[in-house]
């Protein structure tokens, strides 16, 4: 009787069904089982699927006009049975056998990169997406696979045949191109870890989550920046950012190309910077959310493009520290739509006098600067994911991903850099205060011989660390203030480095990160170091100042380095596998009839409870958001717009929405369950609105509270999704938090 289905679709089913099972006790295996195998009449004509083969990754167009984008939602009736999303499946067409015998989220993407069937061949992965663009990877290039697409429903059931196909996996062509034709090129390709740390630096600011300041390479061969504010802090505008430690020379008359592959982070108050920085900085000190001209701050005189959803925008900061927007598309407009964790291709050229932008080949952007000048000069281009309070969109941090970062020019700095840090996890930020007596030490372990190698090479050692207050106080520094290394040498502190022209002290605003640098002293083939084999200690002594992302940086001429020992050996170094899981968004929209607003939320001023009589419809909204509460309640976004996507690249799916009831002041516990939904009958559902009859006439007239829980397959409870929660529980207490909304119920 399934006979439109291979053996190989069943067992991955059964294992999908096992998984539940072994996961949620609670539920029967009758009520798993459900109603998902549907005879053939009942499916609907294969999806509409294109393959787009990069490096290492193939990308998936489903159902999808990629021209005219805006307003593919999904238009859901709260029945559960409209059309979701997709189950997206694929293994090597080499492979002997495909029986999956087990079912396992992948490492760092909570199953974003798909789930694999078989934890030790890899034989085969699937995964469940709402959004119509989609990227199926790890793959190795041009090696036979088999992909399988289906549409699925929010209860979870197939509702269409199944476009299947043979293609060569992963395609280098484009990017061994890239690798040929850039000065300096990183394509990421590293184990699961850090990336190269001679290449790129890590830095944070006080108003970041010490959390969520990641920047790692997961098994897909592709790097991640992680970012996520500090409500409780002296700040709300938080980043991590990545420098590159090669600066880019741009001359007047020429177009330098940078090249790169990058998504766009979706949540609202989410941006991301790349900046072409005049001075050496670690963090910017030029953050404005809102992209105004005229807004100002620290380095002068560079250029940035910014993404926000679906914005791009290109902005000149003036020698005066003046913000100035040359350029703003919109992508989703002109046929380049940004879905979270899936990159496109940009390609900027730039000059003194104005810069083109290509996304995926198709220019997008092309402006002149005048009549303002980029200068011709050194830049140093530095990444920033930056938040604006990223806890007010309900979401306690986000991801970017990104790959094939490089450019083309001379080579400006042929060195290598050696870094070592005080650590990777967390924060280093110490207040440093002669007026409390604080004379904070930074410890620094470095198991390397710093000296170079050959004769008559000569390299540098610097100390380079961020000044930030990291409470309301202001910064100062007085003559003699000074940083003593290994309780011996004195060196003078740096004042904050203020480049603009005319000078204008107010740029050296307070709250906002400054990076400098003091030169510890050379190192010769065996000569005197400054530095100790093993630790390190720098005591700063200044009147008042925060000092953070600590680190010594040494630049060694080519082919001199000694042996590296990179920070990720030395310390631990945290995953995003690590990271509180948040489970995916979970909500009633509405108790019969009546909308939920804010009065009904937890913390409400005047709390107001919703009436219930009868047999009341509850409606229930999880793993996305509306186009409107209000008018377009059943067009349900796409992009899907989950807080579970935004901060961990995709979803694995839900399996069953549960809907309690509790008499307040009766105990703990969401109280009595009076609806199960089952959402997996043939594969997780990617997102849903449904619809449950509440029978409130077995219970007494009275005060109660009622709840939705929805939980994935891997036990992974929701997280409530009213737009305050993350003011009321950490991100580690989100998943499974018990957000009731109150009830009269009146028979």
């Amino acid at each position: 009787m399934f006979t439109h289905r291979s053996s190989y679709c069943h067992a991955v089913r059964w294992a999908m069904i096992l998984a539940l099972l072994s996961g949620f006790e609670a539920v029967q295996a009758q009520t798993i089982f459900g109603n998902g195998f549907e005879p053939d009449q009942n499916l609907a004509v294969a999806p509409v699927v294109t393959i787009l083969r990069d490096d290492r990754v193939a990308t998936l167009e489903m159902d999808y006009d990629a021209e005219h984008p805006f307003g593919q939602f999904w238009t859901m009736n709260a029945s559960g049975l409209d059309d979701a999303g997709f189950l997206v499946t694929w293994w090597p067409d080499s492979a002997t056998s495909a029986l999956p015998k087990r079912m396992d989220g992948c490492t760092d993407c909570s199953g974003a990169c798909g789930h694999q069937a078989d934890a030790k061949a890899v034989v085969t992965r699937w995964l469940v997406t709402g959004n119509r663009r989609v990227q199926i990877q790890p793959l190795e290039n041009n090696l036979p696979y088999r992909v399988r697409v289906e549409r699925i429903n929010s209860m979870g059931m197939v509702t269409s045949h199944a476009f299947e196909q043979l293609f060569n996996g992963g395609d280098g062509t484009r990017v061994a191109a890239l690798r040929s034709s850039m000065t300096w090129f990183d394509d990421f390709n590293l184990p699961m870890g850090p990336a190269d740390e001679k290449l790129w630096n890590n830095a944070t600011v006080t108003s970041t989550d010490p959390r969520f300041n990641l920047f790692f390479i997961n098994d897909q061969y592709h790097s991640h920046t992680l970012q996520g504010t500090r409500v409780e802090n002296t700040g709300d505008r938080s980043q991590t950012s990545q420098r590159f430690r090669k600066p880019m020379r741009l001359q007047a008359g020429q177009r330098r190309r940078i090249v790169f592959d990058m998504d766009s982070p979706l949540s609202p108050r989410s941006v991301w910077y790349l900046d072409l920085n005049p001075v050496q900085t670690d963090l910017t000190a030029h953050v404005d959310f809102f992209d105004q001209d005229g807004v100002t701050g620290l380095p002068a005189g560079i250029l940035r493009m910014r993404v926000a959803g679906q914005q791009l925008s290109v902005s000149l900061m003036d020698m005066s520290g003046a913000s100035h927007q040359i350029a703003v598309v919109d992508m989703e407009a002109l046929g380049r739509q940004a879905i979270s964790n899936v990159r496109r291709h940009f390609e900027a050229r730039v000059g003194t006098d104005g810069i083109e932008i290509l996304i995926d080949g198709r220019q997008v952007m092309n402006a002149g600067f005048a009549p303002y000048s980029l200068a011709a000069r050194d830049y140093e281009l530095l990444w920033v994911a930056f938040g604006y309070n990223t806890a007010k969109d309900g979401n306690p941090y986000y991801l970017v991903h990104w790959d094939n970062f490089g450019f083309d020019g001379p080579v400006v700095d042929a060195r290598e850099v050696h870094n070592y840090v005080t650590r990777i996890a967390g924060t280093d930020y110490q207040k440093a205060s002669r007026g409390n007596a604080q004379f904070p030490t930074f410890n620094i372990p470095i198991p390397d011989d710093l000296r170079p190698t050959i004769a008559n090479a000569t390299a540098e050692a610097w100390l380079v660390l961020t000044y930030q207050m990291g409470d309301y106080s202001g910064f100062n520094l007085l003559p003699g203030d000074h940083v003593k290394v290994n309780g011996a040498a004195q060196y003078p502190l740096p004042p904050r480095v203020n480049n603009s022209l005319p000078y204008n002290p107010a740029l050296l605003a307070w709250g906002t990160p400054h990076t400098v640098r003091l030169k510890l002293g050379d190192l010769v083939n065996g000569g005197l170091s400054p530095l100790n084999v093993g630790n390190n200690s720098f005591q700063f002594y200044a009147d008042n100042t925060g000092i953070l992302n600590v680190h010594v940086e040494v630049m060694y001429p080519p082919g001199s380095a000694p042996a590296y020992t990179p920070p990720a050996a030395i310390h631990h170094f945290p995953m995003h596998s690590e990271m509180p899981k948040l489970g995916t968004p979970a909500r009633i929209e509405r108790i019969d009839g009546a909308l939920v607003g804010g009065n009904q939320h937890i913390g409400a001023e005047h709390p107001a409870r919703l009436v219930a009589n009868g047999i009341a419809p509850v409606i229930l909204m999880v793993g996305n958001r509306s186009w409107s509460d209000d008018w377009a309640p059943q067009w349900m976004m796409h992009p899907i717009a989950s807080t579970e996507i935004w901060s961990s690249g995709g979803t694995t799916g839900i399996a069953t929405v549960e809907l309690f009831l509790r008499r307040v002041g009766t105990g703990t516990g969401p109280g009595d369950r009076v609806a199960l939904i089952n959402t997996m009958r043939d594969a997780p559902a990617p997102h849903g609105r449904y619809t449950v009859q509440l029978d409130t006439t077995g219970y007494a007239n009275g005060d109660y509270e009622l709840f939705v829980q929805a939980t994935s397959p891997n036990g992974l409870k929701s997280h409530p999704s009213y737009g305050n929660e993350t003011y009321i529980w950490n991100a580690s207490a989100l998943s499974g938090a018990y957000y009731p909304i109150p009830i009269t119920i009146q028979n």
